[in-house]
């Protein structure tokens, strides 16, 4: 019976210590450090500061241009799922594009 309640002990200790670390990596994310700019179909200027990263973000107007003055890469996409005709744009740089989603990447 000792050598049970031991089992058991023991695969508590590790269940809690699971739930511990995957919230732990759960509840951190990362971003991107800087600001991302952005046009919109009808000129209205957008910005991002310090976006999050590996995230898919829709633009609420179809994007035109961008200028990403981060330290990480964006990728546009012509799709609202971040899937289709992506178009990377390097930190520093600006393009124009048509576009209805993004996702940063680290660079």
């Amino acid at each position: 019976m000792l050598h049970l309640r031991r089992t058991a002990v023991t695969a508590a200790a590790a269940v809690a210590a699971m739930s511990f670390f995957t919230g732990q990596a759960l509840a951190t994310t990362s971003n991107a450090s800087g600001t991302f700019y952005y046009t919109d179909l009808l000129g209205g200027n957008q910005q991002v500061v310090n976006p999050e990263l590996n995230t898919c973000k829709l633009v609420s107007i179809l994007g035109t241009s961008v200028s990403n003055q981060t330290d990480a890469t964006v990728v546009l996409y012509t799709d609202t799922s971040c899937a289709l005709l992506a178009n990377p744009v390097s930190p520093g740089s600006t393009v124009t594009f048509l576009f209805k989603s993004y996702r940063f990447t680290a660079s």
